[in-house]
């Protein structure tokens, strides 16, 4: 599917210029500017400022466009799909079009002017051009037979725009260590109940329910925050519709591995004690966060108690250790490269 983000940005358009241009990253065919010459899209940009007196605040808006790598679609499909993306929805600006293939999935970023060359007059970057996009971008694919984004009305994830520029450089986020508690809860326990003894038991997060609402209190937060605020898949009505299937698919004989019934969690709280209660003892960027350990820790312990774990041999022991050990050199050469530059909007 093609998944769509957006960011705004105050930096000059140079330095992102520099970044997606990148011979690594793309190639010149790749490249393409709407009612601008790529090669001049710097100076077209300021250019178009400076006739209308509009040089303060946002200098232009940054959307990607993701295609799912499953698609196989190829750079230069990508991109005629992205110049097509860019003409519905961005009349009136300068765009650059920057299709990427360095990664699994191939990309495309699209650089708009924040100000019109017809006009004179700010892009609107509101919730509705965002969905406008979204849904031109979802009618695209699907006429090319791609996968396309869901679009219900409540988002699955949300993010502010710093939030998301921590998860596009890898860094995690106190919001998205919630996320990931919550989501092995969820698929730990089989109703609320447990849920929130499992978070409170192995994290240390309190969490409180309402008729309506649940909320979640991160034991470094002073303040909780509601499911609904992290994105449906958080919400109290989305926690009740997964305890109900899994009620359903355990009467039917078709409890599934991960979803073990009947999980003693003060027994395993008592191996947990110790440990300490903050989530994260490693710094935010470290690409192997406390996070993952902890909640793979935890599920190893829930996994001995109903009898599914698996002990791993010695040879496969020996393959994670000299994996652990090639991720720790690649987790600090990649906190160096995310300090060394400016941007980094492809992890």
């Amino acid at each position: 599917m093609a998944v769509i983000k957006r960011i705004a940005s105050k930096a000059t358009p140079k330095k992102i210029y520099n970044y997606l241009t990148q011979e690594e990253k793309t190639e010149e065919k790749l490249i393409s500017g709407l009612n601008c010459n790529a090669d001049n899209m710097v100076n077209e940009f300021n250019a178009t400022k400076e006739l209308y007196d509009k040089n303060n605040g946002v200098k232009y808006h940054h959307v990607i466009q993701s295609f799912d790598p499953k698609d196989n679609i190829t750079p230069e499909k990508a991109h005629e799909l992205g110049k097509e993306l860019a003409e519905n929805q961005f009349k009136g600006h300068e765009v650059l079009v920057v299709t990427h293939k360095d990664k699994e999935h191939i990309h495309n970023h699209f650089i708009v002017n924040s100000v019109s060359f017809e006009n004179g007059l700010k892009y609107n970057a509101s919730n509705k051009s965002l969905w406008d996009i979204k849904r031109e971008s979802n009618r695209i694919c699907e006429r090319e037979n791609l996968k396309t984004l869901d679009l219900d009305h409540r988002a699955k994830e949300r993010l502010t725009s710093g939030e998301l520029r921590k998860e596009l450089r890898g860094e995690t986020t106190w919001k998205g260590e919630l996320k990931e508690c919550i989501s092995f809860a969820k698929g730990k326990a089989n109703n609320l109940e447990e849920f929130q003894k499992c978070l409170k038991i192995n994290f240390n997060i309190d969490s409180r329910v309402t008729n309506k609402t649940i909320s979640y209190k991160h034991p470094e937060r002073t303040q909780s925050i509601r499911g609904s605020k992290l994105g449906a898949n958080y919400d109290k009505e989305e926690l009740l519709n997964e305890f109900t299937r899994k009620e359903k698919s355990i009467n039917t004989g078709e409890t599934s591995r991960g979803n073990a019934p009947n999980v003693d969690w003060s027994a395993i709280g008592d191996n947990v004690k110790g440990e300490g209660n903050r989530i994260s003892e490693q710094p935010s960027n470290d690409v192997i966060g406390e996070i993952q350990r902890k909640v793979q820790g935890v599920k190893e312990r829930a996994d001995r108690a109903t009898g599914e774990y698996e002990e791993p041999s010695k040879a496969v022991e020996g393959k994670q250790q000299s994996t652990e050990r090639e991720n720790g050199g690649i987790s600090k050469g990649v906190h160096r490269q995310s300090q060394s530059r400016d941007f980094d909007f492809d992890r």
